[in-house]
């Protein structure tokens, strides 16, 4: 009889099997990932480009050039590209974020030929009508209206401020001033000078045949359109030790952020901080989590986060509660930081963690839209999908003692920016 009070039997994971990736250059320079993968005849096709907000020379200029992008293009509509689309049981999605522009593209393998066309013109040969410009300008500031009523965004906006600064392209917020700023002269510059083939990279996966390759390369092979080179401005002078206190008139609840300036991926020290996160606030049984939502039951929902950009980062740990809880909250954060600064991490707490994140990475490998997601993280960050092998490799024989140096230098109150949102 089986016995459900005893758990099924673990195995560590020492290592990971990353599929084949390929990939290469087309006659223009443009690059190319393939994942030839999958039993199903299913293909994603994501363009990207370097084209984010660090590369604007007008706030929002990356975002109403990702937009509109399938907004219109020669010989077709906004309303006519969407049918198409639709007809042919595919779905597109366009955004931006700190760096990067993208397309991402789902289709049937069969179908290919009646929609890859439809892609190239858009990037090719868009026409940013005014109408669909003054569509974007309107739903957009609709948008920040909505989000502007959430407590939780007003802290997120306001921490990146005063990490980053309230002018740089990772720190800045947009306003309904900005979107109304937006017009059509500034979307033709941002895309002029950003979109172009020497920055841009096609993520191929799924079922891949030779005559999808030879398509793709005598479509998006034969042009050449070189970009304007931009060095990014590094934030400078960084804010520590800040406390924001804000009353809102949104929600029940107050919202909690308190993090610093980070790194970036290709930071040395990224692999311990990763790990270290992850203890303290990083997973649903992370030390913040026992502590004040199961332990203390202060708050429902309680992480650390990291984001990390092309060139910087920041770390902040997140929370939202009712305004009585908020101090003792913030206490036990803080305790918790400095016990990661004292003490050493158990065994038994690190390995559980670390077969947490292997599991985590395995089922990040599985699948080839997954296995695409992941060479698109490591390619845009400068480096090859099989260097992820000598991350894990320094994950798994990362120590306590790495790790409570990491705390020492990384977790200190002090270097802390502290904002908090509440109700009237």
């Amino acid at each position: 009889m089986l016995n459900r009070k005893i758990g099924p039997v673990t195995k560590e994971i020492k290592k990971l099997l990353i599929p084949d990736i390929e990939m290469y250059d087309l006659s223009n320079g443009l690059k190319v990932c393939e994942i030839n993968l999958g039993s199903q005849e299913i293909l994603k096709i994501e363009i990207v480009h370097v084209a984010g907000r660090s590369v604007e020379d007008f706030p929002l200029s990356s975002r109403a050039v990702s937009s509109l992008l399938k907004d219109g293009c020669r010989n077709k509509s906004s309303a006519q590209i969407a049918e198409e689309i639709d007809f042919y049981g595919s779905s597109i999605k366009t955004g931006s974020n700190m760096d990067f522009s993208y397309t991402t593209f789902y289709t049937l393998t069969k179908h290919f030929d009646n929609i890859v066309p439809i892609l190239f013109d858009m990037y090719y040969y868009p026409t940013f009508p005014e109408d669909e410009i003054e569509k974007f300008k309107h739903l957009n500031i609709q948008k920040l209206k909505e989000e502007l009523n959430k407590n939780d965004v007003l802290t997120y906006r306001r921490i990146t401020e005063e990490i980053f600064g309230h002018k740089h392209a990772y720190g800045y917020n947009s306003t309904e001033n900005d979107y109304l700023n937006v017009n059509k002269d500034m979307i033709l510059s941002h895309y002029e000078d950003y979109l172009g083939t020497d920055n841009c990279y096609i993520f191929l996966s799924g079922k891949i045949n030779d005559h999808i390759r030879k398509t793709i390369s005598d479509l998006f092979g034969t042009v050449i359109k070189n970009t304007r080179k931009k060095d990014f401005t590094p934030a400078t002078n960084p804010v520590s030790g800040k406390k924001i206190n804000l009353i809102s008139k949104n929600e029940h609840q107050s919202a909690i952020k308190t993090g610093r300036k980070l790194f970036n991926k290709n930071h040395p020290d990224n692999v311990v901080f990763y790990l270290l996160n992850t203890i303290l606030g990083g997973y649903f049984g992370s030390r913040l989590m026992t502590s004040i939502r199961e332990d203390k039951g202060y708050t429902y929902d309680i992480s650390s986060n990291v984001d990390q950009m092309l060139y910087d980062g920041c770390f902040y740990i997140s929370t939202e509660a009712a305004t009585e809880y908020v101090e003792p909250i913030l206490e036990e954060v803080y305790f918790q930081m400095e016990i990661l600064k004292n003490e050493k991490v158990g065994a038994k707490e690190l390995i559980m963690v670390k077969n947490y994140l292997m599991g985590t990475f395995m089922n990040m490998l599985d699948g080839p839209m997954n296995v695409s997601s992941f060479a698109k993280s490591m390619i845009l960050s400068g480096k090859k999908p099989l260097d992820f092998l000598e991350f894990t490799d320094e994950m798994v024989e990362m120590s306590p003692e790495m790790i409570l140096k990491a705390a020492q230098i990384y977790l200190n109150k002090e270097d802390m920016i502290e904002v908090i949102v509440s109700p009237y």
